[in-house]
């Protein structure tokens, strides 16, 4: 489900997602996802005969999952919700692409600004409009979801400096302090969750 949301916001999700317990299936939002669930669960309560392509039912899921982000309230919903800006422009989306091939590597605004065959200011005010953040602070949020991909996904081979390191992290101190702020645990308490 965090997926759907980095796609829904096309950006980043670092925080975590949480749901209200209570949804209200009166409403017409409500009684679309009620008859969603419905449409679902007959999909699954069929033979093996009968039952849908895998890749459709894949689809059922994922349209699921975005309905129940649009309709149950949740942690994410006020971001969901606010208007959806134009086209990010092409210098942003090749910045975002450079940063990710280089998540290692020690990138500056000027490094990123230079690939991307744009000024500092102008890379810092598309960023700042379309994306809510500076690019450096873009940059930040996708190492720190690196080191977590690698710290949960891992077997136990890698240890939280490797990953950390992998995502472009020097300093274990700052990088323990700001992964604590962005996912309100520390390294090691996600490694024990796995």
């Amino acid at each position: 489900m965090v997926q759907q949301v980095s796609e829904l916001l096309d950006g980043p999700v670092t925080a975590d997602l949480h749901f209200d317990r209570i949804v209200d299936l009166t409403t017409e939002k409500g009684l679309r996802l009620a008859a969603l669930g419905h449409l679902v669960w007959s999909c699954l309560n069929l033979s093996d005969a009968d039952r849908l392509a895998p890749a459709a039912i894949e689809r059922l899921f994922e349209s699921t999952m975005i309905a129940l982000l649009e309709v149950v309230p949740n942690s994410y919903m006020p971001r969901l919700e606010r208007p959806v800006s134009p086209a990010v422009p092409r210098q942003v989306k090749r910045a975002i692409e450079y940063m990710h091939a280089n998540l290692s590597q020690p990138l500056t605004v000027a490094s990123i600004a230079s690939e991307t065959g744009t000024s500092v200011r102008a890379l810092q005010v598309a960023f700042q409009r379309f994306k809510g953040t500076t690019p450096l602070g873009y940059l930040k949020t996708i190492r720190l979801e690196a080191a977590r991909r690698a710290l949960v996904d891992d077997t136990g081979s890698r240890s939280i400096a490797d990953a950390a390191r992998s995502a472009g992290f020097t300093h274990m101190g700052r990088f323990a302090a700001v992964y604590y702020q962005a996912f309100g645990e520390t390294p090691s308490e996600t490694i024990r969750t796995r």
